[in-house]
């Protein structure tokens, strides 16, 4: 409980500071990562990693704790009352970037397809998380949690097209000199 704690009690700038981070680093190395194959094995290798770590703070490193919350975007309502509503917001957002970076590379198929399977997926992945959290008495289940947590999919997969868009740019470029 302890790292997760940490972790979700970070101040903003250093949560914003590692999305960025994390954006760059993955966009950079994919490519450096020459090979679709490579890409594939390291999206398919990281996607694991990204949906463990996802798991481990979301089911199983909690307590029980019950509770539901279906109307879309109260955390913004709540938060007016407590800013602490706007960093896990954000938080819920930084827990699948990850899931989103890696996704894309380990899919096969077109550009725009991978992306919107990755959104779907981040989707199916977090309603899950909270039909869980709701069954099992884990946390509160709650839709923004899907909301944000789907955002930070597709923040992720952004990464996928800012990279294609570089590597086509960079063949165009080579294919004219």
């Amino acid at each position: 409980m302890g790292f997760r704690r940490e972790f979700y009690i970070q101040p903003f700038f250093m949560v914003a500071a590692e999305m960025i981070l994390m954006y760059v680093i993955w966009t950079f190395v994919m490519l450096i990562l020459k090979s679709r194959q490579r890409r594939m094995i390291a999206g398919a290798f990281f996607f694991t990693l990204s949906l463990g770590v996802i798991l481990w703070f979301t089911v199983m490193d909690r307590s029980s704790n019950a509770g539901v919350s279906l109307v879309p975007f109260i955390s913004f309502q709540r938060a007016k009352q407590n800013d602490e509503f706007y960093r896990s917001m954000i938080m819920n957002v930084l827990l699948f970037v990850p899931f989103g970076l890696s996704l894309p590379h380990a899919l096969p198929g077109k550009i725009k397809h991978k992306v919107l399977v990755t959104v779907l997926a981040g989707f199916l992945v977090s309603a899950g998380i909270e039909a869980c959290q709701y069954f099992f008495s884990l946390g509160l289940c709650e839709t923004d949690d899907v909301i944000m947590n789907t955002l930070g999919a597709f923040i992720g997969s952004t990464s996928y097209l800012l990279g294609n868009a570089v590597l086509r740019l960079n063949r165009r470029i080579k294919k004219n000199d």
